[in-house]
């Protein structure tokens, strides 16, 4: 009965479009492990450290322009807790991991049984349901296939994201392999009703003084459905990073915003009658403080509520709806003041020292690259991406942009670059060593890594922390350097490190094709970084208020 229970679970999984399984290995998920990995059209990923495991399958949903289920499988005990963080990642960003840990039997929970904990609702509300399933036996098949196709539509369904299922397994735990060696194709995907057209959209579409602002959870198609439409109605866009809509360049999308919404005269001169958003929060801080009382809808579903901004009122709806919209009139008057400060700072950029080795030309050197995919870390690395990232780029671009920890972001970039042909990743060095781990997959997936090397955590330099606080607090508790040699943990791991001493020298090893994952190395200093990105703010703030007075 053991075998044919599992091949019901791993195989309906399969067939209802789960391709991925990736495997903690342990003694009680033996069934569960052994049916995954032999089952014909899965594709298995084992990684030894649980947290590593599941940031990697955290970013396996992303290796597509539309999300897919994942599958997590670990043993009981301890080992599940240490998906905790992956879990609560994918719950606030939607994305759909099914998580199977193995249990004991009944009977050895709560008695002292060794690696037994309560796993029973053990991730409480970051998960969108959790099955206790029965033990195997003839009766409950029905209702394991029901499980498993039931998980796949609530991990889908809006808003996507995690669903546990908890399997206890008597011993013993070995099943019969041939049967197991069956098994249905990979099943299609869920795909859900678009809403209707609306007359408030279209209202909210015929703002004189409009202004579309794009941020993460959207794909490429639905960005692009937004940007045809914006640029036909010649409504200026904000376009976020991870939108994927810095993709494209044309005299409605802008990228520089986080730096002309500094400035207290453009601030002004830049104010919408309205917001249209669609998708998340975007990254940047001035952007968040200067729309806070600026009128904004949210297009969106109700469980997606992405707006610190209380006031912000949502509409249910998804891009596709402005497929079926006339184009609107907008105040020519009101896009030409968005493209005048895009420009002014997009000229100040052009005489920046480009062979400065700085973590913003480290940004400004990816525009070398002719595409694939770039995952990046939060902290300082995405803020210098949003800030210094022209339109344009061919990059896919990813980030862990839920819970915005710094937390398996190495693993996570594995995972999300799984399926590209060029994989990329920008991190920092506390977020490096916060998921060393990482680097055992990252042997048998090539991937180049952009170190950013600030001995510590660079963003608190920017702080008000650093500021009021003297050195001798400040360095211990928020600088934290560690003055690790990379060179010799990557060595530990078998991966190639460079130490990189010049922008010219890293634009030369991007522009080398690699078939090995390597790590290139830039070291910097927390103090000038902070000095040269204020020097940047001075300027374009100058030029800024020179053209708007």
């Amino acid at each position: 009965m053991l075998t044919k229970w599992m091949h019901t679970l791993i195989d309906t999984l399969v067939a209802s479009g789960v391709r991925d399984f990736v495997i903690s290995p342990g003694s009680r998920s033996t069934p569960l492990a052994i049916a995954a990995f032999l089952h014909p059209s899965s594709r298995t990923h084992v990684l030894v450290d649980e947290r590593s495991a599941s940031f990697f399958a955290l970013g396996l949903t992303r290796t597509e322009e539309q999300t897919r289920p994942v599958a997590l499988i670990c043993t009981s005990g301890t080992a599940a807790t240490n998906y905790f963080s992956a879990i609560t990642e994918a719950n606030i960003f939607e994305l759909p991991l099914i998580v199977l840990t193995a249990d004991r039997p009944h009977e050895l929970r709560g008695v002292g049984a060794p690696q037994v904990i309560d796993q029973v609702g053990l991730y409480g509300k970051q998960v969108r349901h959790a099955f206790d399933l029965p033990l195997p036996e003839e009766q409950s098949l029905s209702y394991v296939a029901h499980v498993a196709t039931r998980s796949v539509l609530l991990a889908m369904t809006e808003p996507a994201g995690p669903v546990h299922i908890n399997v206890p397994l008597r011993e013993p735990l070995i099943p019969e392999l041939d049967p197991l060696r069956t098994g249905r194709p990979v099943g299609t995907l869920p795909r859900f009703a678009e809403q209707v057209t609306t007359d408030e959209l279209l209202a909210l579409l015929s703002t004189k003084r409009l202004l579309i602002v794009i941020g993460p959870q959207l794909s490429t198609v639905d960005t692009k459905i937004i940007l045809d439409y914006a640029k036909h109605s010649q409504i200026p866009v904000l376009a976020d990073p991870l939108s994927q809509g810095r993709q494209y360049k044309t005299d409605t999308v802008f990228a520089f915003y986080d730096t002309w919404l500094k400035n207290e005269t453009v601030k002004t001169a830049a104010k919408p009658d309205h917001i249209l958003r669609f998708g998340a929060m975007p990254t940047s801080k001035p952007y968040l403080l200067w729309s806070h009382d600026i009128p904004t809808t949210v297009v969106g579903h109700a469980a997606n509520w992405r707006a610190p901004q209380l006031h912000t009122t949502l509409l249910a709806g998804h891009p596709s709806q402005l497929l079926r919209m006339p184009v609107t009139e907008h105040d020519p008057a009101y896009l030409k003041t968005i493209q005048a400060a895009e420009e002014t700072v997009g000229t100040v950029f052009t005489t920046l020292d480009q062979e400065d080795l700085t973590e913003y030309n480290v940004v400004r050197a990816l525009n070398t690259l002719q595409g694939g995919s770039l995952f990046v870390s939060n902290s300082m690395p995405i803020r210098d991406i949003d800030t210094f990232l022209p339109t344009g780029t061919p990059l896919r671009l990813l980030a862990n942009r839920g819970a915005n920890g710094i937390d398996g972001i190495l693993s996570s970039a594995v995972g999300a670059t799984y399926d590209a042909q060029e994989r990329y990743l920008l991190v920092g060095d506390l977020a490096f060593i916060h998921d060393v781990n990482g680097l055992m997959m990252a042997r048998t997936r090539p991937i180049t890594i952009l170190l950013i090397n600030n001995t510590g955590g660079g963003i608190f330099n920017f702080l008000p922390q650093q500021q009021q606080l003297e050195s001798e607090v400040f360095e211990p508790l928020f600088g934290t350097a560690q003055h690790l040699d990379f060179g010799h943990i990557a060595a530990g791991y078998g991966i190639n490190h460079q130490v990189v001493t010049s922008i010219s020298e890293l634009k030369t090893r991007l522009a080398e094709p690699t078939t090995v994952t390597r790590i290139l190395e830039i070291r910097t200093d927390r103090a000038t970084n902070v000095l040269k990105h204020r020097a940047i703010w001075e300027q374009t703030n100058h030029a800024l208020t020179e053209y708007f007075q």
